[in-house]
């Protein structure tokens, strides 16, 4: 049997053709250095297995209640203006034809690729000469990072868990690197949450000895991270607070704002304490967003007025280091100028508490009492380390749907702009979406995104549809 191997070479390690498809692992050539160490198999994982100098899917923002359009106010912006638009306006066909977005945007193939890198190492490691302890701590940062990119993958192609889950699709579950005639199914949504549940329990269980000195590297602390995330979406409350218990108890204190000096000290820093796996990612470099980019007048794509509108101002320093007004016009800046150089996306506490605000909340709304207080608790503990110093008056009498309301806002003001947060909220709190498009004429249109409308689940490129006709295209 044949075996795919990672797409790119480690500099230093090997060289293999990038057209090569033969198996690495069983056939050499005399430019090739074929790995034989634990050693050597982790540095080929790092560079192909971790998502770093990764093309993110900043693109969610677009689809979402935080960006607005301010069309072409300088025909310097042309190619922004119309590369946005098909996602901005919810074009059923946005990673197709003439208004295709740029390649490195095609999350289901990026993440893919991420996931061989995994498969690679996972299908490998146990025929490498080392330790029994380095195989187990590679085996649970691979199998960690697969499961984190199956449930990116889920958030964005499949509906929210709630929505028959026995019934709608989920995505395919490529779990070895080895190739063979069969063509991967899509698993239901339900096996799809499953089996990411059962793979970041058993890299828990793997990594609980796993102490790297960097924090570009991911933990145990990252599986009960990822856990209070999955169980946040599935609606399983008690579930969703027992991990995020445990995150809590493990992992870094939250970051006090008033300890990020300088303008450019952002939250993923590293002088910021909360940060508990960090990777780097195109954002500000994107083809339809681009801060360094900016001219005299607003770029067509900037956070939504009314998002701003939900900081205090003047003491939440929130608003500081994750907004900037440029002229009439907000732009985001809590990631870093220099994505290339320091990371900017990642796993870090403040989901954490947010998670667990929200499950809390949930019960309130359910008819526990003893849970608003706890969510307040949380929101107050967030929110204290936010606030300039002094200024913070904690949350509190808020109960219920109130209670909730309040909680899900907090989730805005934290996660802006961060990581797909927002378009999961929108699709698993069934809401609905209204943008106006104002295009190079000047002309405005309005487009909305009904709550719970199919395209919450995001077409399959074309491209990998037709490489796998057993890949069912979701639903228009």
């Amino acid at each position: 049997m044949k075996t795919i191997i990672s797409r790119w070479c480690l500099a230093g390690v090997m060289a293999i053709a990038l057209s090569s498809c033969g198996s690495f692992f069983e056939e050499s050539s005399q430019d090739e250095i074929k790995p034989s160490t634990v050693e050597d198999l982790q540095a080929t994982f790092f560079h192909d297995g971790y998502p770093y100098n990764f093309s993110s899917d900043s693109y969610l923002n677009l689809l979402t209640d935080e960006v607005q359009n301010n069309g072409l106010t300088d025909d310097h912006y042309a190619d922004r203006l119309k590369i946005g638009q098909p996602a901005f306006t919810f074009n059923p066909d946005m990673f197709e034809g003439a208004l295709s977005f740029i390649n490195d945007e095609n999350s289901w193939k990026n993440y893919y690729t991420l996931v061989m890198g995994c498969n690679v190492t996972l299908d490998y490691v146990d025929q490498m000469t080392g330790s029994a302890q380095a195989k187990q701590d590679l085996k649970g940062q691979a199998r960690l990072l697969r499961a984190f990119y199956f449930l990116k993958l889920a958030t964005i192609y499949c509906q929210p868990y709630a929505n028959d889950p026995d019934n709608n699709l989920g995505i395919s579950l490529i779990t070895s690197s080895a190739v063979n005639d069969a063509y991967p199914k899509r698993s239901t949504l339900r096996q799809t949450y499953d089996f990411i549940e059962s793979e970041l329990k058993q890299a828990k269980e793997e990594l609980k000895d796993y102490k790297p000195t960097t924090h570009y590297r991911v933990t145990a602390e990252c599986a009960d991270i990822l856990l209070s995330r999955l169980y946040l979406y599935e609606e399983k409350w008690d579930e969703c607070i027992a991990a995020a218990d445990e995150a809590i108890k493990n992992g870094p204190q939250l970051t006090n704002f008033n300890s990020l000096l300088g303008m450019d000290a952002i939250v993923y820093d590293a002088s910021s304490s909360e940060v508990v796996w960090n990777y780097s990612g195109k954002f500000y470099n994107s083809e339809y967003i681009n801060r360094n980019d900016i001219w005299s007048t607003a770029i067509p794509y900037t956070l939504d007025t009314k998002v701003a509108t939900l900081y205090d101002q003047t003491n939440d320093l929130r608003y500081r280091k994750y907004v900037n007004k440029y002229a009439s016009s907000f732009i985001v800046t809590k990631v870093s100028f220099n994505s290339q150089y320091d990371g900017e996306h990642g796993l870090r506490m403040a989901e954490v508490y947010l998670n667990r605000a929200e499950a809390y909340a949930r019960k309130s709304v359910n008819g526990d009492a003893a849970a608003a207080a706890k969510a307040m608790a949380d929101l107050n503990t967030l929110r204290e380390n936010r606030y300039a110093n002094g200024t913070y008056t904690p949350v509190s009498e808020l109960q219920g749907q109130d209670l909730l309301q309040y909680t899900l806002q907090e989730r805005q003001r934290e996660l802006v702009w961060e990581d797909g947060f927002r378009w999961m909220d929108i699709k698993r709190n069934h809401l609905s979406v209204t943008h106006i498009y104002t295009d190079d004429t000047g002309a405005s249109h309005q487009y909305t995104l009904k709550a719970d409308d199919p395209l919450y689940a995001l077409p399959i490129p074309a491209s990998a549809l037709s490489r796998n006709p057993n890949l069912q295209q979701n639903p228009r």
